[in-house]
């Protein structure tokens, strides 16, 4: 449902800002890709290198160096199988391990300003950058048993006392502050259509967890999607 909801309110907002008619140097874009992406930092410990699809207005005149785009970003990363302790919940005494396969979503909209030279030229190189949310998903599962007191902030996941390894398995989310920079070029394809390969850095901030020490954990993470699409 959050998906669904996340999905509705892109749509809207693009329901309420696109033009009824374009005009003559064609003010109105809409761009579609495929991104290959890269998980860095601490992120990129727990889950591999993914794949995306995005879909966006942008509303730039050829004449204007200067446009806003409205994003919807979808993620699929792959997980990573770790082990962590199971440990004996009366005297906190390591027992074993257990075994965690993880999976991670994200869904994404992206309010971001794009610069680009003015005119009609058949290659023009762009920068990109803005603001949004994500809505972040991931899922665990586990053919193991016993307890543990695991913590790990990119799981969502923080127990400073035993509990059950049942405890951490299953789904959970997180809505969260986004921000992307980057850069591309695009290729003219006759009057109304450019190719375009682009590269950015998103940061999301995340949710903060207070493990077992005291100490303050955070799920802020970094990820490079290269993306290659179309504009129409």
């Amino acid at each position: 449902m959050k998906k669904l909801l996340l999905f509705g309110v892109f749509l809207g907002t693009l329901a309420a800002v696109t033009p009824a008619h374009a005009q003559s140097d064609k003010p109105v874009w809409v761009n579609l890709g495929g991104s290959v992406t890269v998980p860095s930092g601490e992120v990129g410990d727990r889950f591999g290198t993914g794949g995306a699809f995005n879909f966006g207005v942008i509303f730039q005149p050829l004449s204007s160096p200067a446009g806003f785009q409205v994003e919807y970003q979808y993620h699929k990363l792959a997980g990573k199988e770790t082990t962590i302790p199971t440990v004996d919940p009366f005297v906190d005494v390591v027992t074993g391990s257990a075994l965690i396969e993880s999976h991670h979503d994200m869904h994404a909209i992206n309010f971001n300003g794009l610069f680009q030279p003015s005119g009609d030229a058949s290659v023009k190189p762009y920068g990109i950058g803005g603001f949004g949310i994500t809505y972040r998903t991931v899922s665990l599962t586990t053919p193991d048993v016993g307890f543990t007191t695991w913590c790990d902030p990119y799981w969502y996941v923080c127990y400073p006392v035993a509990v059950e390894v049942d405890q951490i398995i299953g789904d959970r989310s997180s809505w969260d502050p986004s921000f992307n920079v980057g850069a591309g070029v695009t290729f003219r394809m006759g009057d109304s259509a450019q190719f375009y390969v682009e590269a950015r850095w998103q940061y999301v901030w995340g949710p903060e967890f207070t493990d077992r020490d005291g100490a303050t954990q955070n799920a802020n993470s970094q990820y490079f999607p290269i993306t290659f699409g179309f504009r129409f």
